[in-house]
């Protein structure tokens, strides 16, 4: 697998938005092949050989799995808080152009988007691509990345509506039980067996109610392969 890094604006990584794996996998697919310092190009293209690559699905899938992944981006919506500022924006400015016969696609970030995503100089996180490669939950790769905010201190606390809003399910899941048992527990599974993270969580409680999750997390190195 690559040694590709994955640097992408705090703003994202706290962002409310809802991703299928195989279109979060794009989007960081197509940040590891650009260099944060530098101006970010407006259009980028890549190919099914490289999204098998990059993201560890298998080549006889990946034709598929890249269209597929164009299409839930173009509908998928992005939502920002900046102090009391609530804005939404989208990921690409336009529908993603396939090219069929190179199995090949080149997507166009929204003007928004690439101000959060460019000459990125303080507010960042950056990962190794290939942490998150064999990852099939969505829930797990945000998980992953909101915790990699973190990552110098290794541990998280974060309320659990801010939990359920970086996930995009903040209408879903009422009652913490189910919460916890499909989306958490889950989650922090597949993060502890396919990613070079090892995750504890606890429940903190106001009175009787869960209102925060508090994560203590470390590197695997058995899994930690670059330096």
């Amino acid at each position: 697998m690559n040694n590709l890094s994955v640097t992408k604006s705090n703003y994202l990584i706290d962002a409310s938005y809802k991703l299928n794996a195989q279109a979060q996998k794009l989007v960081l697919a197509c940040l590891s092949k650009v260099d944060p310092r530098a101006d970010i190009p407006k259009e980028i293209s890549i190919t099914a050989q490289e999204y098998s690559e990059l993201t560890g699905i298998n080549i006889k899938n990946a034709h598929r799995e890249l269209y597929k992944a164009s299409d839930a981006l173009w509908k998928a919506e992005i939502t920002l808080l900046n102090g009391n500022e609530r804005i939404e924006i989208r990921w690409i400015q336009k529908r993603i152009s396939k090219i069929k016969g190179e199995g090949k696609i080149t997507l166009t970030w929204s003007e928004d988007v690439v101000k959060y995503i460019c000459q990125l100089k303080s507010r960042f996180t950056t990962y190794k691509l290939r942490h998150i490669a064999e990852l099939q939950s969505a829930h797990s790769i945000r998980l992953y990345e909101l915790l990699m905010k973190f990552n110098s201190t290794g541990e998280r606390v974060i309320y659990l509506d801010d939990f359920k809003s970086a996930l995009g399910i903040a209408d879903k899941y009422p009652q913490f039980k189910e919460l916890n048992k499909f989306v958490i527990k889950k989650a922090v599974e597949e993060l502890n067996q396919r990613s070079d993270l090892i995750i504890k969580y606890e429940t903190i409680k106001k009175g009787r109610a869960v209102v925060a999750l508090g994560f203590e997390f470390k590197q695997n190195k058995q899994m930690k392969l670059d330096v």
